[in-house]
């Protein structure tokens, strides 16, 4: 085990499952639109795919997130929580500005030239989308950003796990969201390892 070196004290062990979430900057509700939902997602399968994590359930909501996740090796939640954010942030923000975003790996700018499996499809289009509903001097969305930091409890045991697993997957109800709210885990299978049950 690893002791985080910031102010809040988080140990890390690789053979942990944790409970995390994070919430946006001031609470704001980003995620009333669908088009930063459906950028979210995006960046949340090219995450696990670049960080190696194991994904048992999330929810996304209006202004937060939960996660339930197992670290793989090399990455601690640290860095899967902040690669996460950085991407979500700099692609809402190419979404909201038009500014072109950084590219994930090696600091290079967004080309034509860079391997595509790890820019988000349909980056522009949803930019586009943004524009056509908004317009191009839109005041009624900030600028994108998370809280600092986030946080995280470690999983023990069987009960524990089966209890922050259906928090996570129905915590959308708890938030009056709309029923059929697509943005839970529930609903992307195909992004989660080993279904709970």
């Amino acid at each position: 085990m690893l002791l985080h070196q910031n102010s809040q004290k988080r140990y890390y062990n690789e053979s942990s499952i944790y409970f995390i979430t994070t919430d946006t900057y001031k609470r704001f509700p980003y995620f009333k639109e669908k088009i930063f939902c459906k950028l979210f997602i995006e960046d949340l399968r090219i995450c696990k795919k670049l960080k190696k994590f194991k994904l048992y359930a999330f929810c996304l909501n209006y202004d937060h997130l939960h996660l339930l996740l197992k670290p793989g090796k090399g990455f601690n939640i640290s860095k899967v929580m902040q690669s996460l954010k950085k991407d979500v942030s700099r692609d809402i923000n190419y979404i909201i500005e038009g500014d072109i975003p950084e590219c994930r790996l090696q600091g290079k700018q967004y080309s034509k030239r860079y391997n595509k499996t790890f820019i988000v499809p349909h980056l522009q289009q949803f930019h586009h989308q943004f524009l056509q509903k908004y317009g191009g001097n839109q005041i009624q969305i900030p600028k994108f950003g998370w809280q600092t930091s986030f946080r995280d409890h470690v999983i023990r045991g069987n009960r524990d796990l089966q209890n922050h697993y259906h928090y996570t997957v129905y915590n959308y109800t708890k938030h009056n969201l709309p029923d059929n709210w697509k943005y839970t885990s529930l609903n992307f299978e195909e992004m989660i390892d080993g279904l709970i049950s």
